[in-house]
């Protein structure tokens, strides 16, 4: 598997589409669509729009979602006026896609796939764009295997949704997707509380019986993983890693990561340890 580029996007309701950060190589029209060489995967993560291929009708699609996009077959997609919203994308090719495709797995005819809010694919997709940032020795091969096993749970998660019938564990795990999805910068777990239309105290009481610790904790350990995988496996200083994650300067990282580890960024990276 080759990974072409990975990255982000939140558009905010009523903001032109595509951005102005759209590579110019893959940039398109709504009126005139577009046609890729390659294979992209994208996660929808917030908010709807529209999506139309040479394949299919033009469907409405719902956060969230993943939508592939595949070699040769025109496509048009855009985030709803009203709504806006939070994607993730990943271009590639590779044998792995191309036997995927033969096998019917994936379809140019069926390319949505009704994920949830699934933690474990979030954090795979945070992890190619994590690697493809930083260029680090051997990212290509990390960020490929991440991406088999996206699409691998892009297949089967519609099939394993068992929360539905379960509606306070649902409420747990999407909190955990957006814990996740914001481990890039600060969260008030009573903000999240309110965005999930749940009093901040049984949130706080339901988290810590599904997951063992508190959101303020589940939020930290998630931030603290970033910074360390960061601090492993790429040559980012402090300075950057600071910036890439939402502290307010270095010295704030490094005093919480102390307080995190007992070790000093820079004494962590020389010697890691979990």
């Amino acid at each position: 598997m080759d990974i072409l580029g990975a990255g982000s996007a939140l558009i905010s309701k009523g903001d032109t589409y595509p951005p102005s950060i759209h590579p110019s190589d893959h940039y398109f029209d709504w009126m005139r669509g577009r046609v890729l060489d390659e294979f992209q995967l994208l996660l929808i993560t917030k908010g709807s729009g529209t999506i139309e291929t040479e394949a299919t009708d033009s469907f409405t699609i719902t956060a969230p979602i993943v939508f592939l996009l595949y070699p040769g077959v025109w496509h048009r997609y855009r985030p709803s006026q009203d709504t806006g919203w939070h994607e993730h994308w990943i271009a590639f090719r590779g044998t792995f896609a191309d036997e995927l495709l033969r096998s019917g797995l994936i379809s140019p005819e069926k390319p949505f796939h009704k994920t949830g809010h699934s933690e474990t694919l979030l954090a795979q997709v945070q992890l190619i764009q994590d690697e493809v940032r930083a260029e680090a020795h051997g990212y290509r091969s990390i960020a490929a295997a991440a991406l088999m096993q996206i699409l691998a749970l892009a297949i089967t998660l519609p099939q394993r949704r068992e929360e539905e019938n379960q509606p306070m564990r649902k409420v747990i795990r999407r909190a955990c997707f957006l814990m996740r999805e914001r481990s890039d910068r600060p969260l008030m777990p009573e903000e999240l509380a309110a965005e999930l239309n749940i009093g901040y105290t049984y949130f706080r009481r339901m988290f810590r019986k599904f997951t063992g610790i508190s959101p303020n904790r589940y939020h930290a350990q998630l931030r603290l993983r970033r910074v360390k995988r960061l601090l492993r496996d790429t040559s980012n200083s402090i300075v950057e890693i600071a910036d890439v994650l939402g502290f307010n300067s270095p010295y704030h990282l490094s005093n919480w990561f102390k307080k995190e580890t007992g070790r000093s960024p820079q004494h962590w990276r020389k010697d890691p340890q979990y």
